[in-house]
């Protein structure tokens, strides 16, 4: 079971793929004509398969919409998508991913659809995560 840690910090510097980074964020902007129709198997969603859904997402919430969040300002637009991965490893099982959309100036939790981000989203822009998982005392 991880916890995401309220000190967990999004750097933009990542150099290459984060899918093979342990922790990664994904910015998705909003294509207002972009129409592609990609389809494939439905794979249970975290918050279906995370213990910690709940508490997890909020961690994230609160920790997204504090000014320091980022390594560096960002300039968000509405309907811009924000993906977080944590744990990424070859067990899907134990891979966690948060979705967030940016409304009003703030981010929002958002359950997304992965086929709705290809199918209406590009990428804008990517990192590791710093700092992701509570530490645990033995």
């Amino acid at each position: 079971m991880c916890i995401v840690s309220d000190k967990i910090k999004f750097c933009t510097c990542a150099n290459g793929s984060v899918e093979n980074l342990k922790h990664y964020w994904i910015l998705y902007r909003y294509i207002k004509d972009k129409e592609e129709y990609c389809m494939g198997e439905p794979m249970m969603p975290t918050s279906m398969r995370d213990l910690s859904f709940e508490e997890n997402q909020a961690t994230l919430l609160n920790r997204l919409n504090e000014p320091d969040a980022f390594d560096v300002p960002l300039k968000f637009k509405a309907k811009d998508l924000l993906e977080i991965v944590i744990n990424n490893t070859s067990d899907f099982h134990e891979t966690f991913t948060y979705t967030f959309k940016f409304k009003k100036g703030k981010w929002e939790a958002e359950e997304t659809d992965p086929f709705d981000i290809m199918n209406h989203f590009d990428e804008e822009n990517s990192g590791k995560i710093k700092s992701a998982l509570k530490k645990t005392i033995k």
